[in-house]
């Protein structure tokens, strides 16, 4: 997998910008607000379809601007690949266009798992501190790159939750239980059929990422920590069902779907003990290096073309020198593009391009 080249136009605070990138590492450097991560936001948007930063596309769109544009050329390992995505501004809103080699996109599970990047950036170093929704989101990226069944279940399953969420909310309104109670059930066997699929999709990822996750943690501590990772709790279809229809009048006076694979979370145990309790800040940045290090060994192992494309949004500054030297020597031998705004040390390889960064210009 490799990112070749990259042009944007009124993409942020980028007017215009046309890129190409080491098959080694590129790092972006300057200082902060100069549009770095924005380039690097473009690159993650190529593979996935939606921002890491925002939510609302209008404010990919730059101020002077109603149309912005990116390009990404890419090489799966057998040919070259472009895609293309147009924001037009409406509004307060932005209407989305997606092309791959010049067909048009209608559906983000058409694109999502052909252009691979693993993306790691200070919100990651949360993973093991912050609550289950970001270990969830954690999953759910990392599984839809590899599987496109998993996002198409993901996608249905949110349209339902949506749905049954929203006939809560009526019922509470019109303080008419029946309004939910007569279709509750119907509710309740769509949500339990696509948690099922995302339960057991989920178990089975977080098993293959055990072995790999705890041999990168043994191996930046040199031994001296054994970290565990497992899934809560994959369920049948029929567990679910029960659960859903078990008190709906619980939900009602909560105003929300109360069980479900949206509450899901991960366990992550260093030396037998809850790592989000009582891990050090440090030893919770290791678990986090080690989770994205996992994360890109099992996209190779699953999907054709070789290792994705790691993308490191300035993260070096916010680990030590021993995490920075264990992070760089894992990706030497991949393809890297580095946000920084100091020089980079310990860049293995003579094929490193550096780009300065300054108002929006790459040079």
């Amino acid at each position: 997998m490799q990112a070749k080249r990259i042009v944007l136009r009124s993409f942020r605070n980028i007017a215009s910008a046309d890129l190409t990138f080491s098959e080694g590492t590129t790092v972006l450097n300057g200082e902060n607000g100069q549009g770095k991560t924005n380039l690097l936001e473009a690159v993650s948007i190529a593979a996935r379809g939606r921002s890491f930063l925002t939510s609302h596309e209008n404010e990919l769109i730059n101020f002077d601007s109603d149309l912005a544009e990116l390009r990404l050329i890419w090489s799966d390992g057998g040919r070259d690949n472009e895609t293309v995505f147009r924001w037009m501004r409406t509004g307060q809103n932005a209407k989305r266009f997606i092309m791959r080699n010049r067909v048009p996109v209608t559906r983000l599970s058409e694109l999502v798992g052909g252009f691979r990047t693993v993306l790691f950036c200070p919100r990651d170093l949360s993973l093991v501190q912050s609550g289950p929704a970001e270990r969830r989101r954690f999953l759910d990226i990392a599984i839809s790159e590899i599987d496109g069944s998993y996002l198409r279940a993901l996608q249905r399953y949110g349209t339902a939750l949506s749905q049954r969420n929203a006939l809560i909310k009526q019922a509470r309104d019109e303080k008419n239980d029946g309004v939910f109670l007569s279709s509750a059930e119907i509710w309740s066997e769509q949500l339990a059929a696509y948690a099922e699929i995302i339960s057991n999709k989920r178990d089975e990822y977080v098993n293959a990422l055990k072995e790999g996750f705890s041999s990168t943690v043994a191996d930046m501590t040199a031994g001296g920590e054994k970290a565990e990772i497992s899934y809560l709790e994959p369920r049948t279809k029929e567990d679910f069902f029960r659960l859903l229809t078990s008190s709906p009048e619980r939900e009602l006076r909560a105003g929300t779907t109360l069980y479900g694979i949206h509450h899901d979370d991960l366990r992550i145990l260093l030396g037998g003990r809850d790592a989000r309790v009582f891990a050090s800040q440090g030893q919770q940045k290791t678990v986090a290096v080690a989770m994205k290090m996992a994360e890109g060994e099992l996209s190779k192992k699953y999907s054709r073309g070789g290792y994705p494309v790691y993308l490191l949004d300035d993260i070096l500054s916010e680990l030590d020198s021993g995490r920075r030297k264990y992070l760089l020597s894992g990706i030497a031998d991949k393809q890297v593009i580095i946000t920084s705004c100091d020089r980079v040390e310990g860049l293995a390889g003579s094929d490193t391009k550096i780009y300065k960064v300054r108002n929006g210009v790459f040079s």
